[in-house]
């Protein structure tokens, strides 16, 4: 059998806490496949040709959402249209949004042992089929910007990543709003930009936030986007207009998977989206912050096969 190759991002922060779990991924795979550490996006464009070329059956992603997309990333360019290997997320990182929406959970040891246990024993893998999104040259599950870029901002500020710092920061930032603090006034700041939906463009010139994603969640277990699964080949879009008083009313519809109020967003789904800006573009993909010129273009990506048990 071809095997399972596993891609370590040495930089999360839990790779960095406990290094000798790279080496021990090694152990367990055995004969089943191959671990390898990769120190820069030359090193995983070099790993993905090398999995490519043995014709792995499985590709394991050991880092959080940002090694996630990165990997991913590298692995669509140079298989280049050719079938990729299911994908398995081991939640090595700190904050693992995309392994919580797709319900993987466990450590990194306990997801390693499965897969390999079910690989040797050829038993059938749960998994599930998603896209993700081609934002720019880079892909993801999960596109921000506005407050979504400003919330990440902050959250990363701290020096301190983890789930706590993410709901404090969030909670700081709730507060705020209710005062109409300058921490709200930093989160909510707008920012104006054409959005052209598959050739319509949206009837607003500013916005508190655009945000688009292929699965449901965004983090801390709120799913604002209870329509991506919809309609195959699409995904879910979303334009918020509403002050930060009006979006925190909203979070917990948000926080329950359920539509904002139609005042105070613009939603569709869609297959092509491009932004237009006199000022250059500042977002995410799936918690990594980027920027990028006056006119960025997000289109529906590839379908990935994910191993969730």
């Amino acid at each position: 059998m071809p095997g399972i190759g596993i891609i370590n991002n040495p930089h999360s922060r839990k790779n960095r806490k406990n290094p000798k779990k790279m080496i021990k991924f090694g152990y367990i795979l055995g004969d089943k496949g191959e671990s390898l550490k990769t120190n820069d996006l030359d090193e995983v464009t070099a790993v993905c040709k090398q999995f490519k070329k043995r014709k792995i059956d499985i590709l394991g992603i050991n880092g959080g959402d940002g090694s996630n997309h990165v990997a991913l990333t590298k692995l669509i360019e140079v298989y280049n249209g050719q079938p990729l290997p299911k994908i398995a997320f081991l939640r090595g990182g700190t904050m693992n949004t995309i392994s919580n929406s797709f319900g993987i959970e466990g450590t990194p040891d306990s997801i390693m042992f499965n897969l390999v246990e079910k690989y040797h024993l050829g038993e059938a893998f749960e998994t599930v089929k998603r896209p993700v999104m081609k934002i720019g040259d880079k892909y993801g599950f999960i596109f921000g910007n506005g407050l979504i870029h400003n919330f990440l901002d902050a959250y990363y500020a701290s020096g301190r990543p983890s789930p706590w710092t993410a709901f404090t920061t969030l909670f700081r930032g709730t507060l705020s709003a209710l005062v109409n603090g300058n921490m709200a006034k930093k989160l909510f700041k707008k920012f104006k930009a054409r959005v052209i939906v598959d050739g319509h463009e949206w009837p607003y010139d500013s916005y508190t936030a655009v945000t688009a994603s292929t699965i449901e969640q965004i983090g801390l277990g709120f799913k604002p986007f209870y329509r991506c699964e919809e309609k195959p080949g699409r995904f879910h879009i979303l334009g918020i207009l509403t002050s930060p008083i009006g979006f925190t009313m909203e979070m917990p519809r948000i926080h329950k998977g359920l539509p904002m109020r139609p005042d105070r967003v613009i939603e569709d789904l869609a297959e092509k989206v491009v932004f237009e800006s006199d000022s250059p573009l500042l977002y995410t993909i799936d918690g990594d912050t980027q920027d990028t010129g006056n006119r960025l273009e997000i289109t529906c990506g590839p379908t990935l096969e994910i191993i969730v048990h």
